[in-house]
Parts: structure tokens; C-alpha cells; sequence
């Protein structure tokens, strides 16, 4: 357990290293987000701009118990489409696709590791004055270790932006 918790850690420092590397959004002068996200998965969501429209989004969870442990954390890298929203003074509206992969480890009296590919897709809301936005999305996930499996993920979650 502790190498998974010491591989999470080493991965969010990355995902932040990255995101402060790169380029920004260039509109709003935003580089690095982070915040949480609510329904399947829950936890962490973070997310790193790397140009105007594409960006790195992050989700990252665990849960610590004596007989039901878990981990998961997935990546994805998204493409935005702004959509034209003539008087919005207060934010705007995009939508975004990309790909991505997960990982999930369960410890519910086996291990269990699954390896999946994902596909999200969602609605973003961008505030114009704070460093704020709201998301919901829906993912099909294709498990490919250690069985072939189907499924969807979603959420709706905020981040807040470091500049």
C-alpha cells in the first residue's frame, strides 16, 4: 500500500511539474488547477493547460480501511471547443473529447488491478474574473487488464486556478 500511495504522490508532483512547464491558457493566463470532483470516481481533480485548447486533466482517489482499501487515479488529455456565448459577461462555455487511461487497485479481500483506456467527454464552465470552473463529464472506459471489460465513468466537479 504504501508504494501505491508513494506512486500517487510521485505522479501528482509530475502532473504539477508538467503543467507549470508548459504553456498556458493563454486567455486567461491560466496554468494549473486544482479541486475535486464528486460522484464515480471521487477525489482530487486537477488540471494543467498546455496550450489555449488543450489541457491534462487528472482525477485522483483513495480510500484507507482495515478490509476495503482503494486507489485509482486516470489522465487524459482534452481538447476544448469554445462555444460562441455573445453576452455571457460572467464566463463562457466549452465542450471537450480527448483520450486517457486509468488505474484502479482494490484490496477487498484480493487485489484487484484493472487497466483501462478512456474516452471523456464534457461541458466546461469558465469564469472571466475569478480563476474558476465548474465540469461535468461522462467517460467509457475500456478495461484491457486483467480482463476485457466495459464501462462508464463520470463526474462534475470545480477547480480553482493557481496563477
Amino acid at each position: 500500500m504504501k508504494t501505491k500511495l508513494f506512486t500517487a504522490f510521485i505522479i501528482f508532483s509530475l502532473c504539477f511539474m508538467l503543467s507549470k512547464a508548459q504553456a498556458q491558457d493563454t486567455e486567461f493566463n491560466r496554468s494549473f488547477g486544482i479541486g475535486a470532483q464528486v460522484t464515480n470516481p471521487a477525489g482530487i481533480s486537477m488540471k494543467g493547460w498546455l496550450s489555449g485548447n488543450r489541457a491534462i486533466a487528472s482525477v485522483v482517489s483513495f480510500n484507507l480501511s482495515e478490509n476495503n482499501s482503494s486507489f485509482y487515479i486516470h489522465g487524459d488529455y482534452l481538447t476544448h471547443k469554445r462555444y460562441d456565448t455573445p453576452g455571457w459577461d460572467v464566463g463562457f462555455l466549452s465542450y471537450y473529447y480527448g483520450v486517457g487511461g486509468r488505474y484502479l487497485w482494490r484490496d477487498a479481500g484480493f487485489d484487484d488491478n484493472f487497466f483501462g483506456i478512456r474516452l471523456p467527454g464534457g461541458l466546461n464552465f469558465t469564469f472571466t474574473d475569478v480563476p474558476f470552473d465548474f465540469y461535468v463529464e461522462m467517460a467509457p472506459v475500456i478495461d484491457v487488464a486483467p480482463d476485457f471489460n466495459f464501462g462508464f465513468t463520470g463526474g462534475l466537479g470545480f477547480r480553482y486556478f493557481l496563477n
